[in-house]
């Protein structure tokens, strides 16, 4: 603490996913960190659902530990099930998943940060931001301390005015049993941001004693180790346990409809913020979609040595002896006993049309936000932002420019762009839909899409690099030597000749189907095969991705006129002036813009640089 020297040269507010990503990523790149968290050992809690990945989301987790992040390493540490998503749609889509032991996911993230030597923790809760000159230079906690540093990240999750829900009881709070981040709200609102409002919400928890499983259709996890991290030996964390599933029916659906004059989310209509779509509350479920007689319910163990159990797809802000009698309509949770009862909480969130593609705030200079604070919705989604935010913070504080991904780079580059090119109305949630160049950003090849950047920024060690270089020439000579060996096999040379590479083109040959003809390492063969079954689809892809990038070099000035472009229409105008698209691609991708508006747009742009004088 002091009140002119700097304390350090980023400071990190809140300890969830996004600000675990960024204490780390900016003390790994030698930074001098500061994190300060509400409550140090609650360190990167899941607080909603036991599980890290899943479609879209596994391959944001992938691309976090292929530029050296921390998420995949933590989780391959303690996933207690694990098993691939999608397997059947193809590689494209493929995403990974993996339940947690909670309380091992706590306490491996802590170790990590504190393995750090660049990086301090300390517990406070943020009030205020301290700006002068228009740029930040420290925060002050709830008790009066005051911390100094010119860049500030905040990842403030579902505290910043946080407020929970149930049935007529609410209350101020981040999630149950935490005080909320009130002041920092009015802080923010002070400096001229706007805020809204959103909400999610928890499900309840029960015991798993007091389940009957023979009644669940089961899930079990995969029988071969399957790892996030390229720097993880395959291999199991612990046992693993299934995953189950139940359906709700018309006697669940009634006690909905017969308590809704009690639901904070309807009859009492104390909830103003918006909920996210593709989460819906059981009451939604219910409400929304009332021609579905059931709803399927995902039963997820949180522990090794834990009683609890999620009950994944059922949040619900009714009262308590509600949600009891709920559950125990479900096949084989007639004797349940609840744990924990799920709630709703509503929260602030800065709109992320606030921010510059470093996730740097255009009103404060030195100030990132991340996390739910921007609108998304999930841990991965946090953990990407909080990730780019520190590195970015990490980087100014290095005196270099600001790192950015492309929307064919990487998940991370779709996320950042959606956010501050398009904004949000509702909870972001990463979708594999909103990845047009989703060919080419695969869970597979995370690394040959991001190590060398992970490397350049200083965040992924010189072992994992080293490890990643040798991965990748042995994919080239995997590549090469399947363009150069025939199949000799005759079993399989009557379904199809030739080498290779023009038989594993084939939808029903696998690398697993050539045996001794091609006798490399299976995680190489396996790729190998991807790479040569979608390699005529990735070509076609490299032709709209040239064809995007020149309009991303089509720069927008941050002072341009849209008003003086009459030949627009006054809407497109107003899109324009209010969103500040900073390429003609970006302008492109902005909600209601016609392809009519860009290309005069474009058109403008050129007339006005024209004009310029050289």
């Amino acid at each position: 603490m002091s009140g002119g020297r700097a304390d350090a040269a980023v400071i990190v507010v809140g300890g969830g996913h996004a600000g675990v990503e960024a204490a780390h990523a900016a003390a790994s790149m030698g930074v001098e960190t500061l994190l300060v968290t509400g409550d140090p050992d609650r360190i990167c809690t899941l607080a909603c659902n036991p599980s890290i990945g899943g479609s879209a989301k596994g391959q944001i987790v992938r691309e976090i530990d292929a530029l050296g992040g921390a998420m995949a390493r933590i989780i391959d540490r303690c996933s207690l099930h694990v098993r691939f998503l999608n397997e059947s749609k193809g590689p494209s889509v493929r995403a990974l998943r993996a339940q947690a032991d909670k309380p091992s996911y706590v306490r491996v993230a802590t170790e990590l940060l504190r393995s750090l030597p660049q990086l301090q923790i300390e517990r406070g809760l943020v009030d205020d931001l301290i700006v002068e000159a228009g740029a930040v230079a420290g925060v002050v906690t709830s008790d009066g301390r005051t911390f100094r540093a010119p860049r500030v990240v905040l990842a403030t999750g579902t505290f910043l005015g946080g407020k929970i829900f149930r049935g007529e009881h609410s209350e101020p709070a981040g999630r149950a049993g935490e005080a909320p981040a009130l002041e920092l709200s009015h802080a923010l609102r002070r400096l001229g941001f706007p805020t809204g409002r959103l909400k999610t919400g928890t499900p309840p928890r029960v015991e798993r004693g007091s389940l009957d499983f023979s009644r669940m259709r089961e899930q079990r996890p995969s029988a071969v180790p399957l790892m996030f991290s390229y720097r993880n030996a395959p291999r199991f964390a612990g046992p693993q346990l299934p995953c189950y599933v139940v359906p709700t029916n018309a006697e669940t659906h009634a006690l909905v409809r017969d308590n809704l004059h009690r639901s904070p989310l309807y009859g009492l209509d104390l909830i103003k913020g918006i909920g996210p779509r593709y989460c819906p509350s059981i009451e939604d479920k219910v409400i929304k979609f009332a021609h579905n007689p059931s709803h399927l319910l995902f039963i997820e163990p949180e522990g090794w040595d834990s009683d609890s159990i999620y009950v994944g797809g059922f949040s619900t802000s009714l009262p308590e002896a509600v949600q009891l009698a709920m559950l125990r309509t479900l096949p084989g949770f007639e004797s349940t006993q609840m744990l924990r009862p799920g709630y709703a909480v509503e929260y602030d969130f800065v709109p992320p049309t606030e921010l510059l593609a470093s996730l740097e705030t255009r009103r404060v200079r030195g100030l990132y936000h991340c996390g739910q604070l921007n609108g998304t919705s999930g841990y991965e989604e946090a953990a990407a932002q909080g990730l780019i935010a520190g590195v970015n913070a990490a980087r100014a504080a290095q005196g270099r420019e600001p790192l950015a991904f492309g929307r064919d780079e990487a998940y991370l580059g779709v996320l950042v762009d959606d956010l501050v090119t398009r904004g949000v109305d509702e909870p972001y949630r990463m979708l594999s839909s909103r990845a047009e160049h989703r060919v080419v950003l695969r869970h597979d090849n995370a690394d040959l899409r991001l190590s060398d950047r992970g490397h350049d920024i200083g965040l992924l060690p010189e072992d994992a690099y080293a490890a990643f270089l040798e991965r990748r020439e042995q994919l080239e000579s995997g590549l090469a030597a399947a363009h150069a060996t025939r199949v000799k096999r005759s079993d399989l040379a009557k379904r199809a000749s030739g080498t290779v590479a023009e038989v594993l083109r084939r939808p029903d040959v696998v690398f697993g189907d050539l045996g001794p003809d091609f006798p490399i390492d299976p995680a190489i063969g396996e790729r190998v095969e991807i790479e040569l079954k979608l390699e005529g689809y990735v070509k076609r892809q490299g032709l709209v991705i040239a064809r995007a990038r020149r309009a991303e070099t089509e720069p927008v000035p941050d002072d341009f006129a849209f008003d003086s472009v009459r030949s627009l229409s006054r809407e497109a105008r107003e899109k324009f002036a209010r969103h500040r698209p900073r390429s003609l691609g970006a302008a492109a991708r902005i909600p209601g813009v016609s392809p009519a508006d860009v290309e005069i747009l474009g058109v403008a742009l050129h007339r006005a640089r024209s004009a310029t004088p050289a």
